[in-house]
């Protein structure tokens, strides 16, 4: 090629995507400061700030505050007019939080009013169930098989750590022994201890290992063994202390192709009672205290109604906890989407309910296998979400009242994780999302099904934002799949049609985007894929560089710089060109069990991570 038709060909890329911009943001003048909603003021990861920092000290950019009130989740932020709006779990109840931006002073918390007042009958329900003793609290007996996990709503109580141990021991004790030995064996403590009994058992490294595995092994098989065939089945063995580790005891018999038998005998249990480090399958009050000493400090365990919220009052998930979809404020109120599907209005200033509406409740949606996960779009009058389903995949609603404006009944297809954009193709304004089955647009004013792109998604999890550029769209996933460009024009003839067709310009295996979302700057774009960070020509897909960076993350641009999160818990500032990969700064974000998936922020000067419970604001300008 030319270096004058190069010029030419850079001109076009580089006043499309000045369209694009001016297109996507017209309806709301942002100014520098802002991040009002996912991936900032256009919704393409570009952030206004100028005059930050180009290089990073060794340890990092300096720390504005940092606060541990924003609780468990993966929402990111949105920032406007001095308040920080974002979600999390707090005491395991999924709230909206906003904070004052200048220091990270918590203003308000709140629950959607319909869904706290839903929970709250339910929480009375429910006691009233586990609550058998009727004294008005629920204890780890009582929990036991109902409230997975309860120890993590139990909030410590003021008072001497190992008093506390002790009296929670001698109730638990007084609960489950039945034959009133002052001790508790493996049957006695069945589903109320699950897991946790081996913990408390001590092992006595002096003891009779092999004598101790033989009492242990025949009071188990007396026990469990209910036909009186001196074997355990896997049927007798449900829900028993020995259920999690039957295939290990189990064993396998030796030659090609043998098989288990799927009963565990006397001797089997000796022989893995052996290896158990001289535990004797008994728990005493002692040994009870120091476990709950040691692995719950100060912590009673029973629970309140209201810390009983904490085990019903959040989305749930292996995962990780808590909601991740982001806020958008949008004047005087904020809109949100949490895992579960709530999308509901606020005033920003208190925190007040305006509306409530449930994607799966209200327009038959069906819930992701990883939770809502999308950050509504606010475009013009109406508030765009996406419930999937057979009433139809995305919804308007009235952003100031939350009734239905129109429903695209042509797509049915499944929601998953990404959220939608605004913009115009070929002359037609329209919302563009990445669901199931492919990334496709609709009229806005009506919700009609204009095109759809079926290459770049996954039947997993598509979880990145589509990008634009001009009249074409970028969409990318994960698990071995890719992304593709498709460019989006007039179907036939007729100046007047509104059905528009998506041509595949190229395809490249390489931009596997995850879930860290691309970023177009210029005439290229940069996103994590197989191998790291790349860089690509948006309109050709040759590859300008690749590099390992801080691996698989998310990222943003602002003021010529990429700021890249690595799920791995780092954070890197890499500069924003074709060239090559320079990187200008580099620290840890301390790991908090969880990878860190939460999108940073670049507004006013700061950079903002948010790392499960807690939020730091770093200074780049």
């Amino acid at each position: 090629m030319s270096s004058r038709n190069r010029s030419v060909r850079v001109l076009i890329a580089f006043a499309s995507f000045l369209l694009a911009s001016v297109t996507s943001d017209a309806q709301v003048p942002y100014e520098n400061g802002e991040w009002p909603q996912w991936r900032g003021p256009k919704r393409d990861g570009h952030g206004l700030d100028t005059g930050l920092l180009k290089k990073w000290p060794e340890d990092g950019p300096a720390v504005a505050w940092e606060v541990d009130s924003v609780g468990v989740g993966y929402s990111s932020l949105a920032i406007k007019d001095g308040r920080i709006v974002t979600q999390g779990d707090l005491n395991g109840v999924e709230h909206v939080i906003c904070l004052n931006e200048k220091d990270g002073k918590l203003l308000w918390a709140v629950q959607p009013a319909p869904v706290a007042k839903k929970l709250a009958a339910r929480i009375a329900d429910e006691f009233k169930k586990i609550d058998k003793n009727g004294d008005g609290v629920v204890d780890d007996v009582e929990a036991a098989g109902r409230i997975k996990n309860a120890a993590q709503y139990d909030r410590p109580v003021e008072g001497d750590p190992q008093k506390i141990a002790a009296l929670r021991a001698a109730r638990v004790l007084a609960g489950l022994d039945k034959n009133g030995d002052g001790l508790l064996d493996e049957i006695e403590a069945g589903r109320a201890l699950g897991s946790e009994f081996f913990s408390m058992d001590q092992p006595d490294p002096n003891a009779d290992a092999s004598a101790i595995a033989k009492a242990r092994s025949a009071r188990l098989l007396k026990a469990l063994d209910k036909d009186g065939d001196s074997k355990i089945s896997k049927k007798e063995a449900r829900r028993s202390v020995i259920d999690r580790s039957f295939r290990q005891i189990d064993r396998k018999p030796k030659g090609k192709d043998q098989r288990r038998d799927d009963v565990v005998t006397q001797e089997e249990l000796e022989s893995f009672f052996k290896n158990d480090k001289g535990r004797d399958g008994l728990v005493t009050a002692k040994e009870l205290g120091a476990y709950y000493a040691r692995r719950h400090p100060s912590k009673d365990g029973v629970l309140s109604q209201d810390e009983l919220k904490g085990h019903f009052g959040g989305y749930r998930n292996g995962q990780g906890d808590g909601p991740r979809g982001t806020p958008v404020i949008d004047g005087d109120r904020v809109y949100t989407e949490g895992g579960f599907g709530d999308v509901t209005c606020f005033d920003v200033k208190t925190g007040k309910t305006l509306w409530h509406r449930s994607l799966t409740d209200d327009f038959g949606g069906r819930r992701p296998g990883w939770g809502y996960s999308e950050s509504p779009l606010v475009v013009d009058d109406f508030v765009i979400v996406t419930p999937g389903g057979s009433r139809g995949t995305v919804v308007a609603l009235d952003k100031v009242s939350g009734e239905s404006r129109w429903s695209s009944s042509e797509t049915t297809q499944s929601a998953h994780y990404s959220s939608p954009i605004i913009a115009e193709l070929a002359g037609v304004r329209q919302v563009v999302q990445f669901s199931r089955e492919s990334c496709f647009g609709v009229d806005l004013e009506k919700g009609n099904v204009l095109w759809q792109y079926k290459n770049a998604n996954n039947g997993t999890a598509n979880c990145t934002t589509p990008i634009v550029l001009g009249d074409h769209v970028f969409a990318a996933s994960a698990y071995g799949t890719g992304g593709g460009l498709a460019k989006i024009s007039k179907s036939g003839d007729d100046p007047r049609a509104v059905e528009l067709r998506a041509d595949e310009v190229y395809f490249e295996k390489r931009m596997a985007n995850h879930h860290g979302g691309i970023v177009g700057v210029g005439d290229h774009m940069y996103g994590f894929g197989n191998g790291g960070l790349i860089c690509m020509d948006i309109l050709t897909g040759k590859v300008a560089w690749t590099d390992r960076s801080v691996r698989k993350g998310s990222l943003v641009y602002a003021d010529g710089m990429l700021y890249c999160l690595g799920e791995r818990h780092e954070m890197a500032l890499v500069e924003a060109t074709p060239e090559e990969y320079r990187e200008r700064g580099r620290f840890k974000v301390e790991n908090r069990g969880r990878p860190s998936w939460a999108h940073p922020v670049v507004a006013g000067g700061r950079l903002y991570i948010r790392n499960q419970g807690t939020l730091t604001a770093y200074k780049v300008r």
